[in-house]
């Protein structure tokens, strides 16, 4: 079973797709999913992003794991900078 976060996260991009949908049809609802991926799988994924390290031959790697919190905040940032930009927006036109 989902939890919250992956629930509400989900609802927010069902609700993106529809307003697309009806806006644009489906070719428009079709192209907001690859931008929806990114958040969507920083929110449902944080812990196995988390543990990622990565080495090699270059002098900057990430040696330490970051904290999924921090992981899953910016994919909330992601999913909710649009809703902040129609609520701004609409704030201007009152």
């Amino acid at each position: 079973m989902p939890d919250r976060q992956r629930l509400l996260s989900a609802l927010i991009a069902l609700g993106y797709l529809s307003f697309m949908w009806r806006g644009e049809g489906w070719s428009g609802a079709l192209a907001l999913l690859v931008p929806l991926a990114l958040p969507m799988g920083l929110i449902w994924y944080a812990g196995s992003i988390s543990r990622i390290k990565v080495g090699g031959w270059m002098r900057n790697r990430i040696d330490c794991p970051t904290p999924p919190l921090a992981i899953r905040t910016l994919g909330w940032v992601l999913l909710l900078i649009p809703l902040m930009i129609a609520a701004a927006q609409r704030l201007r036109t009152l």
